[in-house]
């Protein structure tokens, strides 16, 4: 009896063990996708100053989704116009996306084949990337 408890005792005191040690805090695919620290710095720059110089986008497109909500739910719905402002949200849309593309084209000049698969991975998980397997998640309701 004291021999099945002692091994029972062994057997969980390693698989705590195992456990801490693969878990360090960090979710899983960050673990997996860890890009060497100096290009972890470059990639974090670069989606730092795209952010930066796509903010003025952003913001015109919240404040176009808010019009567009608006002719929406105006009790005289101008076709026109919903039409006219969601093209131009499509075009910010647009333009955001080629400003994140040719960040991504830039860093993946820097990167090696390994961490470009990294990259890829990276990337892939970012909401509505054209690289995520399927569709984006959908939206909360409200």
């Amino acid at each position: 009896m004291r021999k099945m408890f002692a091994v029972l005792v062994l057997m969980v005191v390693i698989s705590v063990c195992s456990m801490v040690q693969a878990f360090d805090g960090r979710p899983a695919h960050e673990r997996k996708c860890q890009l060497p620290p100096d290009k972890e710095t470059l990639f974090h720059q670069t989606m730092r100053e795209v952010r930066e110089a796509t903010m003025n986008i952003h913001d015109q497109s919240k404040g176009l989704e808010a019009e567009i909500r608006d002719v929406l739910t105006a009790p005289e719905f101008n076709e026109a116009l919903f039409l006219e402002k969601t093209r131009r949200l499509q075009d910010l849309h647009k333009m955001e996306s080629e400003a994140m593309d040719k960040a991504v084209a830039k860093l993946a000049n820097q990167f090696t084949a390994e961490e470009r698969k990294i990259l890829a991975e990276i990337i892939s998980r970012r909401p509505g990337s054209p690289t995520a397997s399927g569709p984006p998640p959908p939206r909360p309701r409200r």
